[in-house]
């Protein structure tokens, strides 16, 4: 980590939640990089609980809809403060009302401008940053997005602090976060992800990844690498997974696209160290496709079988209810094509149901959603999985997410 030091500037990042899911946020990660390794500036990373805003220059990283509130009352009331990340760039006029600037798109293209005019005073501050790209402020008109030509254009936040002891709640353990790719290519209706982006995707060069993952382990010390990704969709995956088994270093994947995995895909993760996967099928078959996730049920199962061959041991699948046009043909189908996967799966099968909470910005962006409805279907895939347990959320929660949204 940056030590402690004197200087003339001061920022503080903030992640309005707990540190142990913080740590793992990239995007406070890129600014304590791109700011420490500056002159005359050192910043500090602040979470919701553990360490204190003190600095005259003060941004939030924002990424759920919940976490506004928290960053509200974490406010300082001087200074200046700006914040970015999907919530800014899903509700970008709302949020701007809390802040004096919002930056949106990518940040490597935009803060290093942003730090020379504070470095030349805060008189008139904000009115020189305006008419930067990437940067919204209340009121005005257009809003654009920074951005980078190519990711490898930006230094890579190699600098991956973690506190001295940690628990079970920090559920990678301490590790290097390593992103290949921005954006996701496949436009399913409910997802904002492509949004961000304009739907275009970045992909690190291989010779890029070699050098920031040599780099990395050896400033952090670590022996493990969490691949951050929507779904590792990275043209050369094969040859990166290679270099990484050639590394001796674990390897985990939050999240995969099933239908993309290979054999030798999936051989070279287990040989990684990976023993369990994360897949999203959604929902039955014919949703599925109603909301543009073409992917049979046919090649999901293909996918469980291939991952019995090279003996994954656990395998966890989300689903959603509350979709647009689901009724309880769909709900049946639905459990009949979990059941198929849990009869299929030789390891242990762990089940996640969230409702949808319809982002702005999507196809879906319109859709009500309905507590009564929620609540109906899921008693009745209650009902259908009997002897299956499920981690859902909240109604409540998810319907508070909904408000919240339907206010911006």
């Amino acid at each position: 980590m940056f030590p402690y030091r004197k200087t003339k500037f001061q920022l503080d990042v903030v992640f309005p939640n707990k540190m142990y899911g913080g740590v793992y946020s990239l995007g406070p990660l890129i600014i304590y990089n791109l700011v420490n390794q500056r002159k005359d500036w050192y910043c500090e990373r602040v979470f919701l609980d553990h360490g204190k805003v003190k600095a005259p220059l003060v941004g939030f990283s924002l990424q759920y809809e919940l976490d506004l509130e928290k960053a509200i009352a974490m406010k300082p009331k001087q200074g200046i403060t700006f914040a970015g990340g999907p919530v800014a760039e899903l509700h970008t006029k709302e949020v701007a009302k809390y802040f004096d600037f919002l930056i949106l798109g990518d940040i490597e293209a935009v803060l290093p401008k942003i730090l020379e005019e504070w470095e030349k005073g805060e008189k008139d501050f904000l009115k020189r940053i305006s008419s930067l790209s990437g940067v919204y402020q209340a009121g005005q008109k257009d809003i654009t997005k920074a951005q980078l030509q190519s990711l490898d254009d930006a230094p890579y936040p190699l600098v991956q602090p973690f506190p001295e002891t940690i628990n079970e709640d920090y559920v990678f353990g301490k590790c290097f976060i390593l992103e290949t790719e921005r954006g996701c290519p496949f436009f399913c209706h409910f997802c904002a992800i492509p949004q961000f982006y304009e739907g275009k995707m970045k992909y690190h060069s291989l010779n890029y990844l070699k050098k920031v993952i040599d780099d990395g382990l050896v400033i952090n010390k670590a022996k493990k690498i969490v691949i951050y990704s929507p779904s590792f969709v990275h043209p050369q995956r094969k040859e990166l997974l290679k270099f990484l088994l050639e590394k001796k270093v674990r390897v985990s994947f939050p999240s995969i696209k099933a239908e993309l995995m290979d054999l030798e895909t999936l051989q070279l993760m287990k040989a990684c160290g990976q023993e369990s996967l994360t897949i999203a099928p959604e929902c039955g078959e014919r949703l599925r496709f109603a909301i543009n996730k073409k992917v049979k049920d046919e090649e999901y199962f293909a996918f469980v079988e291939r991952c019995n061959s090279i003996g994954i041991q656990k395998l966890k699948i989300y689903m959603m209810i509350c979709l647009p046009g689901m009724n309880n043909e769909d709900i049946k189908e639905m459990a009949k094509f979990i059941k198929e996967m849990k009869r299929i799966f030789k390891g242990r099968l762990y089940l996640s149901i969230n409702y949808l909470v319809p982002k702005p910005k999507t196809i879906l962006s319109a859709h009500i959603f309905d507590k009564k409805i929620a609540k109906e279907q899921e008693k009745l895939l209650i009902q259908e999985l009997k002897n299956i347990k499920i981690k859902m959320p909240k109604l409540s929660t998810s319907y508070k997410e909904w408000q919240i949204l339907q206010e911006s």
